[in-house]
């Protein structure tokens, strides 16, 4: 029997009157309380061996097989680190600890931290790490559905002869264009990572500091493209101008102006 196979679900009477309770609303606990289980792990144990997970997301149980394709088609990974994880956990006779050095992590607990700061959690029947994110559209169907939305509540004001409402409001926007312009210009532009030219000579600095925030450092270092050197330089100038060093601050980066 091949791996695909083993995986397919099966929908015996049970397993029908299980999820259809859950697709009623109940809740996990209480449809296993109807079937008489100790409590709901026992359920679990149950779907498990009729090939179905539990999806924390939709709140019911989704056949394995579901799960495992969307690991492998899941587009939007926080960082290409995450993305070799779950590949690799994905993948048959995948062992956690040996993922783990794998990746470069001391251990699987290590690696463990390292997900749950990404947001994925580690799934028990899944074999996987899974997003704790609620399923998000992607930005074509978010563009596309605020298009029609907008198109079709400015064909209902017009239709209704209710357009002149927001004359004010239209003239109020066209007269605040450039302010509003450079506003928005500087929201965006606060994601980017800025870059100092900074005077002096080059020296080496050894600090202390736990490994997990270090190997923090590192990760972000490479899923950004910066160096380690930038990292501190920004976070020491931005440390400074908020805690009382905005002159000094000013003063230094004058120099190269």
């Amino acid at each position: 029997m091949t791996k695909a196979e083993a995986l397919q679900p099966i929908y015996d009477d049970k397993v029908k009157g299980i999820l259809k309770l859950l697709g009623e609303g109940y809740s996990r606990e209480e449809v296993a309380e109807q079937y008489r289980y100790s409590t709901y792990r026992s359920m679990d144990s149950y779907m498990s061996r009729k090939n179905f997970v539990w999806d924390k997301r939709k709140a019911t149980y989704v056949p394995a097989d579901a799960i495992k394709a969307s690991l492998e088609t899941m587009a939007n990974f926080p960082s290409d680190r995450v993305r070799r994880i779950v590949m690799e956990l994905n993948k048959e006779g995948a062992d956690l600890k040996e993922v783990a050095v794998k990746v470069g992590f001391e251990n699987h607990l290590e690696m463990a931290s390292y997900m749950k700061s990404k947001g994925f959690e580690w799934s028990q029947e899944a074999g996987n790490y899974l997003s704790t994110s609620p399923t998000m559209p992607n930005d074509g169907e978010k563009v596309t559905t605020v298009s029609n939305d907008a198109s079709l509540e400015g064909s209902l004001s017009i239709g209704n002869g209710d357009g002149e409402q927001f004359l004010p409001l239209l003239e109020w926007l066209a007269s605040n264009k450039e302010g509003l312009q450079s506003l928005l210009g500087a929201s965006v532009a606060s994601g980017q990572i800025p870059r100092f030219t900074l005077p002096g000579l080059f020296v080496t600095k050894s600090v202390h500091m736990t490994n997990t925030l270090d190997q923090m450092v590192r990760d972000f270092s490479k899923e950004k493209n910066i160096n380690q050197r930038e990292i501190f330089e920004v976070a020491l100038i931005e440390f400074f101008q908020k805690y009382g060093y905005e002159r000094e601050v000013e003063t230094l980066l004058q120099q190269n102006a």
